[in-house]
């Protein structure tokens, strides 16, 4: 759906640059491209925006009491007779959810708990694959 929008207005955006109509009549003849100029800087910034909203956010993890016994199964998310390749698609799925690039442009504290929750995906990845 948000692709289907950029792509809408990308389109109409180009359909503004190439009509000979201008939003902004230009009193001096040769500062004809600044309307468009504004409208593309205008398209793309709204694009951004789009975009940045439209990623979605890790949840933190939650936390474990330390008497619990380590799961690589939990950490993933999948159940215990899971095959290689869903283990594959869990940890592919868990790195794309928690990995530092997303957060990067989150709080400090934030950053940390991806980082922790980096390290065992990775872990649990590690230990599943060698099974």
């Amino acid at each position: 759906m948000l692709w289907l929008r950029l792509l809408i207005a990308a389109l109409c955006v180009l359909a503004y640059l190439r009509s000979p109509i201008d939003l902004i009549p230009e009193p001096i003849p040769g500062l004809g491209v600044l309307d468009d100029v504004l409208v593309l800087v205008g398209f793309l910034w709204w694009a951004r925006a789009q975009l940045r909203h439209a990623r979605p956010r890790p949840a933190p993890p939650k936390p474990t009491a330390t008497n619990e016994v380590w799961n690589p199964y939990a950490v993933l998310g999948i159940p215990a007779n899971a095959s290689a390749k869903e283990i594959t698609h869990a940890y592919r799925e868990q790195m794309k959810r928690y990995h530092p690039d997303r957060v990067a442009d989150l709080g400090e504290e934030l950053q940390q708990l991806a980082h922790q929750k980096t390290v065992e995906i990775q872990r649990a990845y590690a230990e599943l694959s060698r099974a």
